[in-house]
């Protein structure tokens, strides 16, 4: 035993030593281990804390803190009356947080059937990484309904402003539209757009562990950063009335296209411009595929016999001719070398009040002569064509006007008809405006007034004439238009179809014929049908061009395709403006006694206005509102009302009433005094 025990003592001394030694180094081991870690944690965070500092400090604020831009709301855009064209509403947007999506292919597939959107973009969209992906702009109330019942998980709503047209269609492409960001693409939209759009308000916030936003400031100052008030001289009422007329004409006569322009004599403002096709900026499937554009200020084309207004115009203020001056249009033929040009009629002796009157080509060109190539080019230039007007519209075109010397003496005769030379319907409102208003120019203007959101007047219209000819010229003028209607069955002039009820007017026809591009001739079956006119004749107003695109009915002279729709726009748009009638356009001839006219003719063989010598039956459109009839009630002036008290107002004075909107009336169709059944009243909340 003993023996034994002894052993064992023996053998654990001696192995002591030797545990010892691996504790030892273990501890050595675990130390060296330790101290490394800390070093290297130590210059880990040296690193970042000192060295990088100022790069992690710029990462961890992008990554937390975030500056978002919120779209300022986009100035509103007034007709005259002060009627909303085109304002900015908030609407609701959907957007997701990717991250926060439990399942991608579910929700996809659900947010595709509320809100009909491509489920294949949806899953690539809900598949990201990012923080934020838009899943539907813009969507209708019931679909933002839909998606806050669905409560899906990473989706939700935000409001944002979006564009509306209350008037629809009406001045569609002068208004033009401005796209889902708020940006204008056409027209007014675009051309007044650095104004409209205001400026972009900046909020920081931060962002949670999860990515969501949490805003940490509001923009006080919100309001201020509003775009501007856009206050146009269109009247919605005479716009109205020029739409329908022009519309109207299109159907009927079966044509390509249509434009009407209606300028105030008095400043040139713009009280009207339509284009046919148009669209409803509310809608961008209407704009798909048609050809709709703001013809008045885009489309140039050969005027015709309208442009023999402004040669006459021109002679007489030259004093090349007299108002009263014979001369001999040989029988409505007439040689200049090898190039024969015709009347319709034989009329051998014409006034230059007859040369308008019976739209003589002859009787054109040899007044164009008397007063020479270098006068006629310096004249029309004068008159505005060949430069831009000015207007504040997008892609307005100059037109074409050729330099004399390239004219020749078939050249020379060309212009005086009209032909040889581009123009648009806006420059042809013009030049016509000055002959209303004296021999004073104004150049068309459709901006009255800018109003910043502060209420600070930006801009203010200030449009100042310039003298383009003799008042005496221009006065000498307005007989020879009247005697355009003349009723004569031989003699009257090339309008003679159209009476204007309640107003003596005055104008010019024109029919030319179209260019094929291809082959750079005249078509023999595509006609331009024009009408330019002024109302009232004795004290004008209102400067009217209608031009109508290859009519392809039965008619094609511009007194029939044409002249209806000038005729329209006067019943309409005279009583609505306060200016009274004095008459209907007589029929008994006697504008031409005043300037020894005689005849009925057209331009041939290019120009054709006239009709043949049988009377053409012709039926006033129907009138687009009823303009007096004593057995109708009185329109009330609903401006202020409440919604409650306009209805008592309309139900006491025997009106119907259309109510758009809720709050103040601010607006009325009719204007209050005129007689009707129905009347629509635009009401906005109250302030």
């Amino acid at each position: 035993m003993t023996s034994g025990a002894g052993r064992a003592r023996r053998r654990a001394i001696l192995a002591a030593p030797s545990i010892g030694r691996w504790v030892r180094v273990r501890l050595f081991i675990a130390g060296a281990l330790f101290t490394g870690l800390f070093a290297a944690m130590s210059y880990k965070a040296y690193s970042i804390g000192v060295v990088k500092a100022d790069y992690y400090r710029d990462a961890a604020r992008r990554q937390h803190s975030s500056t978002v831009e919120v779209a300022a709301p986009r100035g509103a855009i007034l007709d005259a009356t002060g009627f909303e064209l085109a304002a900015t509403a908030n609407v609701e947007s959907v957007y997701a947080n990717p991250r926060e999506v439990v399942d991608v292919i579910g929700t996809a597939e659900r947010l595709a059937a509320l809100l009909d959107v491509d489920v294949r973009t949806l899953e690539s969209r809900l598949s990201s990484s990012r923080y934020f992906a838009w899943v539907k702009r813009r969507v209708s109330s019931a679909e933002a309904r839909a998606i806050r019942e669905a409560k899906l998980a990473g989706v939700a709503l935000t409001r944002e402003p979006r564009r509306f047209y209350p008037a629809r269609s009406l001045a569609g492409p002068v208004l033009g539209f401005a796209n889902i960001d708020g940006k204008g693409i056409e027209g007014i939209e675009l051309a007044m757009n650095d104004l409209l759009a205001g400026k972009r308000a900046r909020l920081r916030g931060l962002r949670d562990a999860a990515g969501k936003l949490m805003l940490a400031e509001a923009d006080a100052d919100a309001q201020s950063r509003a775009g501007a008030t856009i206050e146009l001289t269109l009247d919605r009422f005479v716009q109205m009335a020029t739409e329908t007329a022009l519309r109207k004409a299109v159907d009927d006569n079966q044509a390509l296209a249509g434009t009407a322009v209606v300028l105030d004599v008095r400043d040139g403002t713009v009280l009207a411009m339509a284009s046919f096709p148009t669209y409803d900026p509310n809608d961008p499937r209407t704009r798909i595929g048609v050809p709709a554009r703001n013809r008045a200020v885009t489309d140039t084309f050969e005027a015709g016999s309208v442009m023999k207004v402004f040669t006459v115009a021109a002679a007489l203020d030259a004093g090349a001719v007299r108002p009263d001056q014979a001369i001999d249009v040989e029988k409505g033929r007439y040689r200049i070398g090898r190039k024969v040009y015709r009347d319709t009629h034989r009329d051998e002796v014409l006034s230059v009040g007859g040369v308008i009157k019976r739209s003589s080509n002859v009787g054109a060109i040899k007044i164009a002569f008397a007063l020479g190539r270098q006068k006629l080019h310096q004249a029309i230039r004068d008159y505005g064509f060949g430069a831009s007007t000015g207007i504040e519209l997008p892609g307005e075109q100059r037109g074409l006007v050729r330099a004399p010397q390239r004219w020749g003496d078939v050249g020379l005769a060309s212009m005086s008809m009209g032909y040889g030379m581009t123009a648009t319907p806006i420059q042809l409102a013009q030049a016509l405006a000055a002959v209303g208003n004296g021999g004073v120019l104004h150049e068309p203007r459709l901006v009255r007034r800018v109003v910043a959101s502060s209420g600070d007047v930006l801009y203010e219209l200030d449009n100042r004439g310039r003298r383009i000819m003799k008042e005496s010229t221009a006065r000498a003028l307005l007989p020879m238009l009247a005697s355009v209607f003349d009723k004569g069955r031989r003699d009257g002039g090339t309008a003679k179809t159209i009476d204007i009820r309640g107003f003596r007017a005055g104008g010019k026809t024109g029919t030319s014929y179209k260019v094929n591009p291809e082959t750079r001739t005249y078509y023999d079956d595509k006609y331009l049908s024009s009408f330019i006119g002024l109302a009232p004749i004795d004290d004008p107003r209102i400067a009217v061009v209608v031009v109508i695109d290859e009519p392809g009915g039965e008619e094609h002279y511009g007194g029939l395709v044409a002249g209806p729709v000038f005729a329209s726009i006067v019943e309409e748009s005279l009583p609505y403006l306060g200016v009274p009638g004095r008459g209907s356009q007589p029929d008994d001839g006697d504008s031409s006694r005043e300037t020894g006219a005689g005849g009925a003719g057209n331009d041939s063989p290019y120009d054709g206005d006239g009709d043949d010598d049988d009377e053409v039956e012709w039926k006033a459109p129907t009138p687009v509102m009823t303009l007096a009839d004593p057995d109708l009630p009185e329109v009330p002036n609903f401006a202020g009302m409440s919604l409650g008290q306009a209805v008592t107002a309309a139900a006491d004075a025997g009106v119907e009433l259309a109510i758009e909107g809720s709050g103040r009336a601010v607006a009325q169709t009719p204007m209050a005094g005129r007689r009707a059944r129905h009347a629509r009243v635009v009401f906005t909340p109250a302030r």
